[in-house]
């Protein structure tokens, strides 16, 4: 080769490989967006961040100083100056313009790019000056599932030169993996929405079947709601059958007492109408919806703006409505109308296993309370008893502070206390004279008689310690274990002061009831030595706030003491 033609080959030579170097550098930078902005995609890095990123990168890219990228708000027909860069950018964040202004509205509603080679003379330049020496612009349309979201622009290319379509093609593909990476992150958004959504509905699952207490199953199920559903309330409405009403049973927020007061006749408003037809709804916006009740909202002070409303059944029959309202991030969409219908099945189950637990609970504290007052009424005596020692002992646990649990305990040891009493004689239950020796050894069989009794029922084993021991002392000397101090089950030593407190007060053929005061000083005299000093504080508390009828139960026996009887 001659000495000419390698001098004349040099010039392209070295264009050719200041074109390679260039677009392995471009191609270096659309590496990098992928990698660094889909790695940020996948971690579930804020939007603002992964903005940012993308137009850092894009200008190194296009070897220009200022740009920005704006998102579309579709609802306020703006476009939204989400991320900013260069001279100027911080008063420029947040900013907003009308969609349809400017070069980027151009290329937001035709969405093609578009070069503008000197910004003065341009008539879609809309005159926001980012920086002193605007020269030249070049934007691209964003693109997501086919439909413009934005637009990504460019001001300023190093070196004054103009924009060329190599530049156009570089902004284009960047705009292209920038809507990949987009997707991928709604992708993975989705997905790991959708993993939070069925853990917390899984989570709700475990809280509505670890009680069978109503009240705690609609309040966690109404607190569940608001999580579940990224909403910013919600509420549970329950059928009152014989008004032919809904109710708010639970209502979360500030406003929530307010709406307790309100009612709805079945087929008013939209809960009353999914309560008629059983159907769910979903509503976007509730002002443009004929069955909204605005009234309901200037009562409580509350803006709704959106809602879903799904019907609560129980064996075909609707019980009640559920509601979220206000998403908060966005709409409601129609997945979240089947992932709240899922959860308004697990709060009809719940609801229906706490109903029936309600039922049985109250049927064998009935059956109790009868079995009681047969025992009494062989004692014509006692008349009343059981149901004044059981008033007394919750009066003296309410002062306690005893967890839910142990109350019920209390109840129901409180009812059967005096069970063994059946199998004492008639004689004996109904002397009308104090007790000899031999007698009252046998009286004091009692509580062992009661516990043969209920050790038959496996359920009640946990009643057992309240019944057998209430006639324990803490100085032990009561029967019939001669158990001391603690070693007397709580339960015990409450009903152990409210039997003798209303055996003090009572009227018996043999001795007049004590007067209230008196029974009082007694308790108070025995404290520590046959009584539980706290339990015996708890009871004077309890007096002194009214919890306990100063009343004594001289009238309690509907048969009058003979004047010859023996006082004790």
């Amino acid at each position: 080769m001659s000495e000419s033609k390698k001098t004349k080959s040099t010039p392209a030579l070295k264009n050719n490989l200041a074109l390679c170097r260039k677009k392995l550098g471009v191609m270096n930078i659309e590496l990098q967006i992928y990698r660094e902005i889909g790695g940020m995609a996948v971690k579930g890095s804020s939007r603002a961040a992964m903005l940012n990123r993308v137009m850092e990168f894009t200008l190194k890219a296009t070897s220009t100083d200022s740009g920005t990228l704006y998102l579309i708000d579709r609802d306020k027909k703006e476009l939204v100056f989400e991320a900013v860069k260069g001279p100027g950018s911080k008063k420029l964040k947040g900013r907003r313009m009308s969609v349809d202004k400017g070069i980027a509205g151009l290329v937001a509603s035709t969405g093609k790019p578009h070069i503008s080679s000197d910004i003065k003379t341009d008539k879609l330049w809309a005159d926001l000056k980012i920086s002193k020496t605007n020269k030249n612009i070049m934007a691209a349309p964003l693109l997501h599932k086919k439909q413009v979201i934005g637009v990504i622009e460019v001001i300023n290319k190093s070196g004054k030169q103009p924009f060329s379509k190599d530049d156009v093609k570089i902004l284009n593909s960047i705009s292209n993996h920038f809507s990949i990476i987009m997707e991928r992150a709604e992708l993975f958004a989705e997905q790991d929405e959708r993993v939070k959504q069925f853990s917390i509905l899984n989570e709700v699952g475990n809280l509505l079947i670890s009680t069978l207490d109503q009240s705690v199953v609609r309040h966690r199920a109404m607190e569940a709601i608001t999580k579940l559903m990224r909403a910013e309330t919600g509420s549970l409405l329950l059928v009152d059958r014989e008004k032919n009403q809904l109710y708010f049973e639970v209502a979360l927020g500030e406003k929530g007492k307010t709406l307790k007061e309100i009612r709805l006749n079945i087929g008013e408003g939209i809960a009353g109408w999914v309560a008629k037809h059983g159907k769910p709804v979903i509503i976007h916006d509730v002002t443009k919806d004929k069955r909204f009740q605005a009234n309901i909202d200037r009562k409580s002070k509350f803006t709704t703006r959106d809602m879903i409303c799904v019907p609560v059944s129980i064996k075909g029959n609707i019980i009640g409505v559920l509601q979220a309202i206000n998403r908060i991030g966005g709409g409601f969409k129609d997945e979240d109308l089947q992932l709240f219908q899922l959860f308004s099945n697990q709060v009809a189950i719940a609801l229906d296993n706490a109903r029936l637990y309600e039922e049985i609970r109250e049927t064998f504290y009935a059956t109790s309370g009868a079995l009681a007052e047969a025992i009494e009424k062989r004692d014509p005596y006692t008349g009343g008893h059981t149901k004044r020692v059981l008033l007394y002992s919750l009066a003296i646990a309410k002062y306690m502070d005893l967890p839910h649990e142990a109350l019920e305990v209390l109840k129901l040891s409180a009812v059967l206390h005096d069970i063994g009493k059946i199998g004492i004689k008639d004689s004996i239950l109904q002397k009308n004279a104090p007790l000899d020796s031999d007698e009252a050894a046998s009286m004091r069989t009692h509580p062992l008689l009661g516990a043969e009794i209920l050790k038959h029922v496996p359920q009640l084993k946990e009643i057992v310690p309240g019944m057998l021991y209430h006639h324990e002392r803490v100085d032990g000397l009561g029967y019939p274990q001669g158990f001391k101090n603690e070693e007397i089950p709580l339960t015990a030593r409450i009903i152990a002061v409210a039997d003798t407190y209303d055996a003090m007060t009572t009227t018996r053929p043999y001795r007049d009831g004590l007067p209230p005061a008196v029974a009082l000083s007694e308790l108070k005299k025995f404290a520590g030595k046959q009584f539980d000093e706290g339990v015996v504080n708890a009871f004077l508390k309890a007096f002194r706030n009214g919890d306990i009828d100063g009343k004594a139960q001289n009238a309690a026996s509907p048969i009058k003491r003979p004047q010859s009887s023996k006082q004790l």
